[in-house]
């Protein structure tokens, strides 16, 4: 008799012994952690053999001897050897029960025992689902790589975790795969599985054995659970097992022994047929609805394979691979290409007789009006007419649309867009612009620098990028200062040559008045007392010193040469700093710009900045959660027009605002305009974000896969670079800028004027400062000599030009005796001093 009994958190021990005490031969259980113990023990004792459902971990302690059969297969090493696969080094780890605590000790063993490469295991024990999703947003906001985890609860957890996550804003499920630790992934819901995240889990069994059952092509095996399939199999084994073993089955016998399960009279016979039935169990293979059915002599499940199951990015739930506990052809796992990426749905074959109908904007240097047809065009959109035709066209776009017809053999038509706008969405939920367009079916593709956004991506279709840019800021170039004649002084600013002048005449001051007090500079020659350092004379040192030129004197006393050290040094310093500045703002064109980078732009106010309106740009400020960018919106939206309706009205306004309007757009316009006459605008920093121009379709079109290739080989083969050229390169019209270290630039006359003009003016005035003392010496000396002017002057001019006096004139010139340093003389004793004999009262001239 084969009894089946259901023991799941603690077995009822009176059930179990009523039904040993009916002589049954065999118990089929469905039994958790806490059980198991007790299942051991009834099962070794009274040697009846017990088939077991556990999703817990085998205990350590199963002997050869042993009554138990473990049915669910053991994957703890699948998933160590998944992990190793996709190379993941940070994974976490999420359980809700302790055999989930049981299966991460299990992991941590192999991983010892197998020295297998480092992995970090951040593992957590959460109650319910919703803890389980708070603790998975704390990860997702902590950090921005893929978030690898490993879920250890039952199904309808993963699915509520799931759909909590879906259902937070700005939340990208892509971000997140996750490794199940139980089988029969195939019950997750298929909205779960389509929102964007990647799962991997193992399967029971394959198409090819639920094929053999009657029931297959009128059943979800999808939906089968794991749990009543092998209650299946458990059936379906005790029965063949049974049917081979019951001939060899003998009645009792009178030495049987006889062991009491409980307190009553009843007793459990052991007689020989429970172990010739256990026998025959580790001996029977059968193939169910789990697979091959066999064990080894520990009761555990040998000889299986299970199905790797995987998801990839919104695309439905199929199999990777096959994993088997024992290697076959040199590997336990065994990945293949997945079922829907083996064959992939791709429509990329176009009729050829279809012809294409393309909506763009017209937007330098993407799309825009030929010369010749300018006119024509402005009427026609002035009557309201559509204006359509690829011979009005030119441009990067026009370029591309016309390489990508000849990839996929299509002929086209290219239009304006109707209102001239991008594509918004409107407070009814329609859409504007391009993407109105390609909604309502009016157009089949758009080709333009449309930016690729998750709202526009959610209504229709874009290909691979064929321009990657971003934002960011443009802003009318500073006015060039450039250089003026006094352009050697910028090295140091106004304040520091301030105050190396009140340092020069503070220290000759200083020079001058230690210089009197102090003896040592004080020089006795017969009754005449000299001091070198008269006020001019310190004047002089110090200038002397300052230009590295030195001095004819020099300080005796200590306090000078105190006073002259640190002179020296602060000149020292001065002029090093001097030179080391001195080429760079000699040789480099400097120029001075308001605001370096967007944080500059947004701490200020006296430059207004400003975006498109509806534009990609205005999304991205509008939607942003970093509060840089939501205080910039904030103040774009207090204050009026700073919002364009076009590129080109942005870049004017920045033009004519005297760098007072910075405007907010992409990278590669900003980089065109930049390029074009007056070439008086300039990129400010770096961009904000990073984001692409791609070709939109309507959603499902046949189109899209055969653009995204067709962009694709463009791409590759170098032919979307060369266009790039043509259009941004090779059209600038500005000059090209000199290099910015200097390092090619040479010194101008302009550079170096003002020390040319210091230099005549040096002279200029040192001549009429000696005609000045000539003539004020000629009427001093024509005074004391009594005699005219005229005479004196031709007197002097005859010495200055022979260089000696001329004695037949009859005039002398008074010369005066060479004595530049300050005399004293007079009758009272110096203190120091010896005294002297007062031979004279009056001061010699």
């Amino acid at each position: 008799m084969i009894q089946w009994m259901l023991c799941k958190f603690s077995p009822n021990t009176d059930r179990v012994c009523s039904q040993l005490e009916n002589d049954v031969i065999g118990i089929i259980g469905v039994c958790e952690k806490c059980a198991l113990a007790t299942i051991q023990s009834y099962s070794d004792t009274f040697q009846v053999p017990f088939l077991l459902i556990s999703s817990a971990p085998i205990p350590d302690d199963v002997t050869s001897d042993s009554f138990q059969f473990f049915l669910t297969p053991v994957f703890i090493q699948g998933l160590l050897d998944i992990v190793i696969y996709k190379q993941w080094h940070r994974v976490f780890y999420i359980y809700d029960t302790d055999e989930g605590l049981l299966r991460l000790q299990h992991i941590l063993n192999i991983i010892n025992a197998q020295k297998s490469p480092q992995l970090d295991i951040i593992f957590l024990r959460i109650p319910n689902a919703q803890s389980c999703y708070e603790k998975i947003l704390q990860f997702y906001k902590h950090d921005d790589s893929e978030l690898r985890i490993l879920l250890d609860l039952p199904f309808k957890k993963v699915q509520r975790t799931i759909e909590l996550l879906t259902k937070t804003p700005q939340v990208v499920m892509n971000r997140f795969h996750f490794l199940l630790t139980r089988l029969g992934i195939s019950q997750l819901n298929e909205t779960v599985i389509l929102k964007g995240a990647n799962f991997t889990g193992f399967k029971l069994w394959s198409k090819d054995v639920m094929k053999e059952r009657e029931w297959f092509d009128t059943f979800n095996t999808n939906k089968i659970n794991p749990t009543h399939a092998l209650l299946s199999d458990a059936l379906d084994f005790f029965d063949s097992t049974y049917k081979n073993s019951s001939q060899r089955f003998r009645n009792k016998h009178a030495s049987d022994q006889k062991i009491s399960c409980r307190h009553n009279n009843k007793t459990v016979t052991l007689t020989r047929n429970r172990e010739v039935f256990t026998e025959d169990l580790r001996k029977t293979k059968i193939k169910g609805l789990s697979g091959h059915i066999e064990f080894d002599n520990f009761g555990r499940r040998r000889n299986f394979e299970l199905q790797v199951m995987e998801t990839y990015k919104e695309k439905e739930l199929a199999k990777d691979g096959e994993w088997s506990p024992v290697p076959f052809k040199g590997s336990r796992l065994r990945i293949h290409k997945s079922e829907h990426t083996r064959q992939p749905i791709r429509k990329t074959k176009v009729p050829k007789e279809i012809k294409i109908n393309i909506t763009t904007i017209a937007e330098e240097p993407y799309a825009m009006i030929k010369p010749e047809y300018s006119d024509e065009v402005k009427k026609l959109r002035d009557n309201g007419s559509r204006v359509c035709g690829t011979h009005y066209f030119l441009g990067f776009c026009i370029d591309l649309a016309q390489k990508v017809a000849e990839k996929i053999n299509m002929t086209y038509d290219i239009c304006l867009v109707q209102d001239g706008m991008y594509g918004a969405e409107l407070a009814d939920k329609s859409w504007n612009g391009m993407i109105g367009e390609l909604l309502e079916k009016k157009v089949q593709m758009a080709v333009a620098p449309i930016t690729i956004t998750s709202d526009r991506e959610k209504v229709v279709d874009f290909t691979k990028p064929f321009l990657n840019l971003g934002i960011s800021i443009i802003i009318k170039k500073p006015v060039d200062k450039g250089a003026h004649i006094f352009s050697f002084m910028e090295p140091l600013s106004s304040e520091i040559w301030m105050c190396i002048l009140f340092a020069y005449v503070g220290v000759s001051v200083v020079l001058f008045l230690v210089s009197r007090f102090s003896p040592a500079e004080w020089k006795v020659d017969n009754t005449n007392i000299t001091n070198d350092f008269t006020i001019s004379n310190s004047l002089w040192y110090a200038l002397g010193a300052f230009m590295q030129q030195g001095c004819d004197i020099s300080p005796s006393a200590v306090s000078g040469r105190i006073v002259g050290s640190v002179w020296w040094f602060f000149t020292l310093i001065i002029i090093s700093s001097y030179t080391a500045n001195l080429a760079a703002f000699l040789t480099v064109d400097r120029m001075n710009t308001p605001i370096n980078s967007v944080e500059d732009l947004a701490k200020q106010t006296k430059i207004q900045y400003g975006a498109l309106k509806d534009g990609s740009t205005y999304s991205f400020f509008n939607k942003s959660k970093f509060p840089l960018y939501e205080r910039m919106f904030a103040y774009m939206n207090s204050v009026p027009d700073v919002f364009v309706n076009s590129t080109e009205l942005g870049k004017k306004k920045v033009r004519e605002s005297n760098g007072l309007y910075a405007f907010l757009l992409e990278s590669t316009t900003n980089e065109y305009t930049n390029l074009r006459l007056p070439c008086d605008t300039m990129k400010i920093g770096s961009n904000l974000d990073s984001k692409g121009y791609g070709i939109a379709t309507p959603p499902n079109s046949i189109l899209k896969d055969t653009l995204t290739l067709a962009v694709l080989a463009l791409r590759e083969s170098g032919e979307l670079a060369q266009i790039k050229k043509r259009w941004f390169d090779d059209m600038s019209q500005c000059p090209q800028e000199s290099p910015d270290d200097g390092s090619q630039a040479s010194l101008n006359l302009k550079n170096v004027a003002g020390i040319f003009y210091i230099l005549s003016c040096g002279l200029i005035i040192s001549i009429v400062v000696a005609g000045v003392e000539f003539l004020y010496k000629t009427i001093v000396d024509s005074r004391k000599s009594k005699t005219t002017f005229g005479s004196m002057l031709k007197c002097k001019a005859r010495m200055s030009f022979r260089g000696s006096i001329d004695s037949t004139s009859g005039q002398t010139t008074p010369l005066k005796k060479n004595n530049p340093s300050y005399t004293y003389a007079g009758p009272n004793q110096l203190p120091g001093f010896e005294p002297y004999a007062d031979l004279q009262t009056h001061t010699q001239v």
